[in-house]
């Protein structure tokens, strides 16, 4: 197949949902499918602030066709382009996108592009859109959703069917090198963020609690954004680190305490790698969580909460090694790439054949 991914601006930095997105497309390639991946430096209701010229320019000195921060796959060709529209995009048999605003584009390509399906990867109002984004799944595309919770959404606002596409993780990178019970008991690792919805605050409400009772208390972040000045000196930084896989073996304990998610793919790399996850209870974290069976679940907007559950695997190595084992079990039999590619392959195939 003919398969053209299209991204809704070139990714320069770490981002879960084009991770996700590049992981198809290498995968696609793998299979023997001939793949293009298209950044566009025009979106719908997006109104650019510098020259289209001089966007282009920039991103082509910066090499942003290509990834820097991800290894994509020699067989997979990539483009940055102005616009999807008929004239830069090529015929092929199938569109494969993501964002909303990408959505209303691809609903205008001719037949002659591809089946167009969008990939739903979380619900996307934060820019204050939202009845432009509910509008975007009535459009007459082909939606698939990466959680349950997605495709319930999209079904219930469309009115059809939404196939599921489940999120995965590339065990080949995130591993277990370090036995659970080898880690030190009062680490913990998070993820750094300065978006509200991914509830860093109440992070940070926690750790000096915490370290008033553990005093052997190590705290580890990471993230995309230099070391943030409000963060105590006791606490380490990484930013953007070259071995994520690596970072997870070194703690016992991964935290996360976002108000939403598509579904979460830290807390699922962390499990992968052997930790305990501490999460909060939303949709984006359901699909491969069981409350205290694979992961203590917390409320949402609650420090008290993430207090309690902390302390609790602090007092109780044991169960932190069982939620660690557990998880890590399920999450490799149930979330890897190779059943999602071929769920998504197959799908393209019956498509196709209408």
């Amino acid at each position: 197949m003919r398969i053209t991914v299209l991204l809704p601006f070139p990714v320069t930095k770490p981002v879960g949902g084009a991770r996700v997105m590049y992981e198809y497309a290498n995968r696609f390639a793998a299979f023997g499918h001939q793949v293009t991946v298209l950044h566009s430096l025009r979106r719908p209701f997006k109104k650019m602030r510098s020259p289209l010229w001089w966007k282009r320019l920039i991103f082509v000195i910066r090499g942003a066709a290509r990834p820097a921060w991800f290894s994509l796959d020699s067989r997979v060709t990539s483009k940055i382009v102005d616009e999807f529209s008929d004239s830069f995009v090529p015929d092929g048999d199938i569109l494969f996108s993501t964002w909303w605003q990408t959505a209303y584009a691809l609903a205008k390509l001719s037949p002659r592009k591809g089946v167009p399906v969008n990939l739903v990867q979380d619900y996307e109002t934060w820019t204050g859109q939202e009845d432009l984004v509910k509008s975007s799944y009535r459009l007459p595309l082909q939606h698939a959703a990466i959680s349950n919770w997605l495709r319930v959404l999209v079904e219930k606002e469309s009115g059809r069917s939404v196939q599921l596409l489940p999120n995965a993780i590339d065990t080949s990178r995130f591993t277990q090198t370090v036995e659970p019970a080898l880690r030190d008991n009062f680490s913990v690792l998070a993820l750094y963020s300065e978006e509200s919805r991914k509830g860093t605050r109440y992070i940070l409400d926690a750790i000096e609690p915490l370290r008033a009772h553990y005093p052997g208390l190590r705290f580890s972040f990471f993230g995309v954004y230099p070391r943030p000045a409000s963060l105590p000196e006791w606490v380490q930084y990484y930013q953007k680190p070259n071995n994520l896989p690596a970072l997870y073996n070194q703690h016992a304990i991964f935290l996360s305490a976002s108000l939403g998610e598509g579904w979460a793919l830290p807390p699922a790399e962390a499990m992968a790698c052997g930790c305990a996850v501490v999460c909060t209870d939303i949709g984006g974290h359901a699909d491969y969580t069981k409350a205290n069976e694979t992961a203590l679940l917390i409320p949402t907007e609650n420090t008290t909460a993430i207090i309690t559950a902390l302390t609790t695997l602090f007092d109780n190595k044991a169960l932190r090694i069982q939620l660690a084992e557990k998880s890590r079990f399920q999450l490799l039999e149930k979330f890897n790439w190779d059943q999602s590619v071929t769920t998504a392959l197959n799908w393209f195939d019956s498509l196709q054949k209408g």
